[in-house]
C-alpha cells in the first residue's frame, strides 16, 4: 500500500516538472519574437476581445477602434506577463509541494525563488531580443503573479492539513 503511494508521488513529480519546463519553453517562445511579432500578436488578441466582449467597439470608426485597441495594449499585455507567470507559479509550487523533508515554508520560498530567477532571466534574455528590452518593472509583475499563485496554494494546503491529518491513507477517517 505504501509502495503504490510512493509511486504516485514520483510520477506527481515528473508530470508536474514537465509541466514547469513545458510552461518555461512557452515563456521561452514568447519571449523569442520580435517586437512586431508580440505586437502584432497581441493586438489581434485585443481586437478579437474588444469585438466579443465591448459591444459598441464594431460601431466605431477604424480610427477609434486602432486607438483603443493600442490603448489597451499595456493593460493586456502586463495581464499577460501576470497571468504567465502565476501559472509557472502554480507548475512550481506543485513541483515541490510533495518534497515532505522540507517544511512547507521552505517548498514556497523555494518555488519562488525559481519563478523570480526565471522571469530575471526571462527579461535579460528579451534584450537580446530585435526590438525588446529587459524591464523591471515587468520582472515584478512576472514574480507578483507567481507569488500571489504560490500563497493562494500555501494557503490551501494549510486549509486542507487538518482533514488531510484526520485521514488514513486509504480514505477511511481515524478513529
Amino acid at each position: 500500500m505504501f509502495g503504490v503511494f510512493i509511486i504516485k508521488i514520483k510520477i506527481f513529480r515528473v508530470g508536474s516538472l514537465c509541466l514547469l519546463f513545458a510552461w518555461m519553453g512557452l515563456i521561452f517562445y514568447l519571449s523569442s519574437q520580435t517586437a512586431e511579432i508580440s505586437s502584432g500578436a497581441s493586438g489581434r488578441v485585443i481586437a478579437f476581445l474588444l469585438k466579443h466582449f465591448y459591444p459598441s467597439f464594431r460601431t466605431l470608426s477604424e480610427e477609434a477602434q486602432a486607438e483603443l485597441t493600442e490603448n489597451s495594449q499595456f493593460l493586456v499585455r502586463k495581464g499577460a506577463h501576470f497571468f504567465l507567470y502565476a501559472m509557472l507559479g502554480v507548475f512550481s509550487f506543485l513541483s515541490v509541494v510533495t518534497y515532505r523533508s522540507l517544511k512547507l515554508g521552505h517548498r514556497v520560498l523555494i518555488a519562488i525563488a525559481v519563478c523570480a530567477l526565471y522571469a530575471t532571466l526571462d527579461e535579460w534574455h528579451q534584450t537580446a531580443v530585435s526590438g525588446r528590452s529587459g524591464e523591471l518593472r515587468d520582472i515584478l509583475i512576472d514574480s507578483a503573479g507567481a507569488v500571489i499563485a504560490i500563497l493562494v496554494l500555501w494557503l490551501i494546503c494549510v486549509w486542507l492539513k487538518p482533514i488531510y491529518r484526520r485521514v488514513k491513507w486509504n480514505g477511511t477517517k481515524k478513529a
